[in-house]
């Protein structure tokens, strides 16, 4: 007999396990029936995390969850505070005037099945090869809707008691990212011979709607939230204005968009995985025949020689020292291995839609695993294979591009050290040695990144830094900050790779051009401008309030390697993710009193895009003063909503406003 499942002393709704065709079926019941009457929406997801770490668990009663207001409380504060939000869907709304009144209409139109997904609005997003890819901006209601329900989803999927997702799989997911998954490759694949460097063809806008739901069907029994999803899949698109319907693909830009890649693409590191356990094997190398040939030369010699010092015969001594010293040499250009006795190892990594095998065995079996991978993905998937794209490299004579990193493995020429070892009595003589020649080692792709700059803006195609024209208009501080976080961002993102020397190229592009923009916001030259602020460009501003702000180009002064500088964080674990959430519902305002006037009814929040507390201020009135105690969303009834949109927000004092906010805290 099951237990009922508890969490601490709550009873998380009472998941019941149930028995259906040999799996085991989790269904979150409400208590006594009272469960529409009792918000317990973070127990209901901790139950769903426990009962998930079982990848075989069958959930039903997911759609009655998303009734609880708590839920999308939870979902406004994970997005509130995305740029991304104040971007008008194509409805016009923003996340701007989102209210616990919007939240109840929402909840209404799903219980009586209602609720329809609006169409997005589409906008073309710059690609770093050149083109653009097209995103769907959805509603603010939608992207509360979609938060909820991917929630759900993460906690069936990815539970920190134990995920579905392969350990393969680093892409859109929490405490982990592409550092995580270089370092795996860094860690893991030495010795790797050959790289398969996949591409999917338009992987995200190609996602078969059918199959996505079978995939879903498997760990969910709830129809009204399959449909739900279903809805969310098919809404569509303004195109010019023009409605157009989604028939297949995951809509890029959508929230639950990542986390319905990865259930899809689950089934790929699943089918890798088959392959692994089909072709890899254990086995004892042998010496390569040269190789071997070549230490039995070198035993008949040693053997020849301590029988020529018995006999004193010191010309021969020599001469079999010298053919032995020939010999050695020559033993470090062989291979040492026999290559068809060598073990046979697949390794594979996945970051979304991006995946790299890692073969250790033959680029004919290279060749198979490709092919087979292909197959699978038309068959299953219903995904194309790019073959253009689609690369299969040899380790030591080629790199693999691998998340915006040139990956090699040892090198075609292994490195021959010498050294002196000590004799017996005293002396020293000269050693030669092969080092091994299968470490990883990963490189930062300078031409890339100088291209990348080109088309940004910040130097010409062969890398000259110039001014970049659109921050000219900005303050000094402004200036370097930007300069700041790209080149910070630069460093950060490569702070692993073997050749970070190189990497001051692109640090001298941007503070050229740093330089440049600022001698032409000032009308001056570049060489007037590093003589008054030294070439670390020290800048600084004072407010309208006296205060100074100071700030300079953050250049580094040291450019050592350090090959295991990932920057990398951990897996949070039950507890962490619990405390998150509470304290996510603990310090939502969305339900506060007006932060202006006190009133209680009708109020909603107030967003602004972005808050700037020193410097150039393009706020005004009541969202200056956002600012300046640094919150970008406040709770405000729908009267003051309207003034401070209309212009006229009356005035009321910093600390009496500051005083109103901490009252709501």
């Amino acid at each position: 007999m099951h237990s009922i499942l508890t969490v601490g002393n709550l009873d998380t709704n009472r998941v019941m396990p149930v028995e259906r065709e040999g799996t085991q079926v989790c269904r979150p019941l409400d208590k006594a029936g009272s469960s529409e009457m009792e918000d317990n929406a973070l127990s209901r997801l901790e139950a769903l995390r426990k009962v998930n770490g079982n990848p075989n668990w069958v959930n039903r009663d997911l759609y009655r969850m998303l009734y609880k207001p708590n839920l999308y409380k939870l979902a406004y504060e994970r997005i509130k505070s995305s740029p991304g939000n104040m971007t008008p869907g194509a409805d016009k709304e923003t996340l701007d005037g989102f209210s616990m009144e919007v939240v109840e209409k929402i909840i209404s139109s799903l219980k009586d099945e209602s609720f329809q997904f609006a169409r997005a609005r589409k906008v073309p997003i710059p690609k770093a090869n050149g083109g653009t890819r097209d995103l769907g901006v959805a509603s603010p209601r939608d992207k509360i809707v979609q938060e909820a329900i991917r929630l759900i989803l993460e906690s069936i999927y990815d539970s920190p008691y134990g995920s579905s997702f392969s350990d393969r799989s680093f892409g859109f997911r929490q405490g982990m990212g592409t550092h995580t998954a270089l370092q795996h490759i860094s860690q893991d694949w030495q010795g790797a011979a050959w790289f398969v460097e996949g591409d999917i063809k338009g992987c995200f806008d190609n996602i078969d709607h059918h199959r996505l739901v079978e995939i879903l069907r498997l760990r969910i029994s709830d129809e009204r939230f399959i449909n739900l999803i279903w809805k969310a899949l098919t809404a569509g698109y303004l195109e010019f204005k023009v409605p157009v319907n989604s028939i297949v693909g995951t809509p890029q830009g959508s929230i639950i968009s990542p986390i319905l890649a990865n259930i899809y693409m689950h089934q790929l590191d699943v089918f890798v995985d088959n392959l692994r356990l089909k072709y890899e094997k254990a086995s004892s190398p042998k010496y390569a025949r040269e190789y071997a040939d070549n230490n039995n030369a070198l035993r008949r010699l040693r053997r020849a020689l301590v029988k020529a010092e018995g006999e004193g015969k010191q010309d021969e001594r020599e001469r079999i020292a010298d053919e032995i010293r020939k010999l050695k040499v020559i033993a470090t250009t062989l291979p040492v291995w026999d290559a068809a006795t060598l073990p046979i190892r697949i390794r594979y990594v996945r970051y979304a839609d991006d995946w790299l095998v890692g073969l250790n065995g033959t680029r004919q079996l290279a060749e198979k695993l490709r092919d087979e991978i292909e197959e699978f993905l038309a068959s299953d998937l219903k995904l194309t294979l790019s073959r253009e794209k689609t690369h299969i490299r040899h380790s030591k004579t080629e790199e693999a591009f691998f998340l915006g990193t040139r990956i090699k493995v040892g090198s075609k020429h292994p490195r021959v050290l010498t050294f002196s070892r000590k004799e017996g009595d005293g002396g020293r003589v000269a050693v030669t040695k092969r080092t091994t020649s299968g470490q990883v080692s990963m490189f930062a792709p300078i031409d890339r990144i100088i291209s990348r700059l080109f088309q940004k803006g910040f130097c010409k195609v062969n890398g000259d830094p110039i001014a970049k024209v659109s921050l000219v208009v900005e303050d000094d501080i402004r200036i370097i900050e930007s300069y700041n976080s790209l080149l910070l961002g630069y460093l950060n993102y490569y702070s692993f790779v073997t050749n970070r020397a190189k990497l001051r190229r692109i640090a001298y592009i941007l503070q050229f051009s740093a330089a440049k923009t600022l001698a032409n916001r000032h009308r001056t030259s570049m060489r007037e401008i590093f003589r008054k602020h030294g070439y670390m460009l020290t800048v600084s501003i004072t407010s309208s309030s006296g205060k100074v702000k100071t700030t300079n180009l953050r250049y580094p002064l040291e450019w050592k390697a350090n090959t295991k500088n990932f920057l990398t964080g951990s897996r949070p674990d039950a507890l962490e993710v619990i405390k998150a959430q509470t304290s996510a519902l603990t310090r939502t305002k969305i339900d506060k009193h007006c932060c202006i006037c006190g009133e209680s009814d009708g109020v909603a929040m107030h967003h602004v895009r972005h808050v700037r507390r020193n410097g150039k201020n393009t706020n005004e009135g009541f969202d200056k003063l956002m600012g300046k105690i640094n919150r970008k969303q406040l709770p405000v009834c729908s009267s003051c909503h309207s003034k401070i949109h209309n212009g006229r927000y009356d005035g009321i004092s910093l600390m009496d406003f500051a005083d109103a906010h901490l009252a709501t805290r």
